[in-house]
């Protein structure tokens, strides 16, 4: 009541001053409020991004580049002493015997789908490997050979075993003896392509592993093999799985059924289901405990080229079938969709094998294994192919490949009479 009492007795031109100096008095705040806050917002860009902070960051990844080179360089040197060991216990074994000096065997990747599979001369003790040095024992063959046989029906032949050491010290080679194609199952010839950088001849080929360094993309995980983030679990498995494991998934075989449950995820029919789960089972097996075992049971097409040794890619692109696709793809696989990729992929690799025709058999004991045509087939490159719609939805990707031979066709019962 005083204020408008006292309001009342101001003349006009007072309180026209009254109202000035309170609107001045409103925007020198909002002037105090709004410096207050960009002296934050300036406090927080100084603290956070920073040119000397950035500075600090840039060290960092070229300090850590630099790491990287020298331990590269490092790797390869011992990489060459470790041939040099190699080189020189075989000469010395070789004039302790009287016989001519041996030498140590080129075992790039051989791409020709007719060659068996093969491995060098590797002795038991340790093996260099790209991440790692790892010490690891040869299984014995004859526990190999009972459980391969026990579920293909094959048979596992090991030679180049030195009898004066009185244990398996070393593998010649390992080779699955197979029966030919039948005349009824007609595969394509798939011509070598020259574009595919072989192996160093100085460096075992079972102790080379792919680089799978990708920068850890959270958004590629499901598209890898993530099982292999649990090598303890896939060392313990069997060396080889069974097919029903691979069909129907099982609780006594990790691997298998991991492997069971990734497949079992994308529209394909049981032939691919056996034949691609088969091939990353033994390719997971090489892949957490290289050695001329595992190495050996690599199909000749899986054995990794220069390029998986050299560039970083995912996991799952190291089980593309044929090797000059699987060089396009890691050169080129952060140029798509990643998922779609893949997708596609996995759903349009096709086995050639007739349709509705048995890819199992039961033994002597009534048990079901694998046909040895059946394992003869998806073994060899020539024996898997790709539907139209990947090669139509990715040309750019079939540079160096023979489009027309790789090209898939189902084989209906009726046509493979």
């Amino acid at each position: 009541m005083v204020s408008n009492r006292h309001n009342a007795s101001l003349s006009s031109s007072e309180k026209k001053r009254l109202r000035d100096r309170r609107a001045q008095e409103n925007l020198r705040k909002k002037r105090e409020d709004r410096i207050k806050f960009l002296e934050q917002r300036v406090q927080f860009c100084e603290t956070h991004h920073a040119a000397s902070l950035m500075q600090q960051l840039l060290t960092a990844v070229d300090s850590l580049r630099r790491e990287n080179e020298l331990l590269r360089a490092r790797q390869e040197r011992l990489r060459k002493i470790f041939a040099s060991w190699d080189a020189d216990e075989i000469g010395v074994s070789s004039s302790a015997t009287s016989q001519p000096p041996r030498r140590l065997e080129n075992v790039g990747p051989d791409i020709n789908p007719s060659a068996p599979g093969q491995c060098g001369k590797a002795k038991r003790g340790i093996a260099v490997t790209p991440d790692s040095i790892v010490n690891f024992e040869i299984p014995e063959p004859n526990a190999q050979n009972e459980i391969f046989t026990r579920t293909t029906g094959l048979t596992l032949e090991y030679a180049g075993a030195d009898p004066g050491l009185g244990q398996l010290n070393s593998v010649q080679g390992v080779t699955a003896a197979v029966p030919n194609i039948p005349s009824t199952i007609q595969l394509p010839g798939l011509p070598y392509s020259s574009a595919i950088q072989a192996l160093p001849s100085t460096v075992p080929a079972w102790c080379l592993v792919p680089m799978n360094e990708y920068g850890h993309d959270p958004s590629l995980v499901p598209a890898t093999a993530p099982w292999l983030s649990r090598p303890e679990l896939v060392s313990a498995c069997p060396p080889v799985p069974d097919p029903l494991d691979l069909l129907h998934g099982t609780r006594r075989n990790y691997l298998a059924n991991e492997i069971h449950r990734a497949i079992r995820r994308r529209a394909i029919r049981d032939a691919e289901c056996v034949a691609l789960g088969w091939l990353s089972y033994v390719y997971s097996k090489w892949r957490v405990s290289p050695n001329p075992a595992t190495f050996a049971r690599l199909a000749p097409f899986q054995q990794p080229v220069m390029t998986q040794i050299q560039q970083g890619h995912p996991t799952s692109l190291d089980m593309v079938i044929w090797p000059q696709l699987r060089v396009n793809i890691i050169r080129n696989w952060t140029k798509y969709d990643f998922a779609e990729l893949t997708g596609y992929m996995s759903c349009c690799t096709k086995v050639r094998w007739p349709w509705g025709k048995d890819m199992l058999e039961r033994d002597a004991d009534d048990n079901l294994q694998i046909r040895e045509e059946f394992f003869e087939v998806f073994t060899r490159e020539s024996g898997w192919g790709l539907t139209s719609e990947f090669i139509d939805k990715y040309p750019e990707l079939m540079e160096g490949l023979d489009v027309d031979a790789l090209r898939f066709r189902m084989i209906l019962p009726s046509e493979a009479e």
